[in-house]
């Protein structure tokens, strides 16, 4: 009898446990799924942007001419002129889908799965936009500082919220001016205008919103964390530049958005 009743409760035990397996891998594929979904939104969003500052159809970057929504979700050649999708494309889509199963495992701070992904679509736009064109356009800007400042706001109240923009917007319009006078006294010495700028208003509008987000003191440590990453970065780039004689003085700006939204991520996990 004694037996019977232990067989029957490791029974119980296997089905529960196999229940619990297939529930968390059903969640696993389906977070994937969404994931993939959001990178899609991340591609678009990232191709018509910056050539039309609006909604649009998406174009081929090799004839200009406009894909259908069918060609263009299936992945598939331009019609026109036999252009490949990009290796960006396919980069964002995993990108985005590790980030979604990830989330799963590594709550965004206080916040659900579901109401973590807008922020995961919209830092993941900034991020390809910038390191694609340099420029953090206004127009996703505008949208940032609505959404992160409500994030911010039911994260740690909105005078936080507040006071983290203000200190995000005094810092980054530091570095933005000090830029800007670096920029000229260099242009004086070598006798000729520099036209690249190490620091652009784009990277204000970043710290503003991320400022909101991260709240005040957290948007310092971001910040700080932000130039710490950029600099190593920076430091390796120019090494292999120079070990392979393709350095040329301000002829390969790097974006610094992506690097001070991962140190402000980074201020919320660690």
């Amino acid at each position: 009898m004694a037996t019977e009743i232990y067989t029957q409760y490791l029974s119980l035990v296997a089905a529960q446990s196999f229940d619990f397996s297939l529930l968390k891998v059903l969640t696993l594929g389906i977070s994937a799924i969404t994931g993939i979904f959001i990178g899609i939104l991340i591609n678009y969003f990232a191709d018509v942007l910056p050539a039309n500052r609006r909604l649009a159809y998406p174009m081929c970057t090799n004839c200009d001419q406009p894909y259908n929504f069918k060609t263009y979700l299936l992945f598939k050649k331009c019609p026109n002129c036999g252009q490949k999708r990009s290796l960006r494309t396919y980069i964002v889509l995993f990108a985005a889908a590790a980030c979604s199963v990830l989330l799963r495992f590594f709550p965004f701070y206080n916040l659900g799965y579901w109401e973590t992904l807008p922020i995961l679509l919209f830092l993941g736009v900034i991020i390809v936009i910038d390191i694609e064109h340099h420029i953090v356009l206004i127009q996703t800007s505008l949208v940032g500082f609505i959404l992160l400042i409500i994030y911010g706001s039911l994260m740690h109240g909105f005078s936080k919220a507040l006071y983290g923009g203000l200190a995000g917007l005094a810092v980054t319009l530091g570095f933005f001016v000090l830029g800007i006078v670096f920029t000229k006294f260099l242009g004086k010495l070598r006798g000729k205008s520099v036209n690249q700028v190490a620091f652009g208003l784009g990277d204000v509008f970043a710290g503003v919103f991320l400022g909101f987000f991260a709240g005040w003191p957290a948007i310092i440590g971001g910040i700080i964390a932000g130039i710490l990453a950029f600099s190593a970065y920076s430091l390796v780039f120019l090494v292999v530049l120079i070990s392979s004689k393709r350095y040329r003085a301000f002829a390969n700006p790097q974006p610094f958005t992506p690097f001070l939204i991962l140190g402000v991520i980074a201020v919320f996990y660690f």
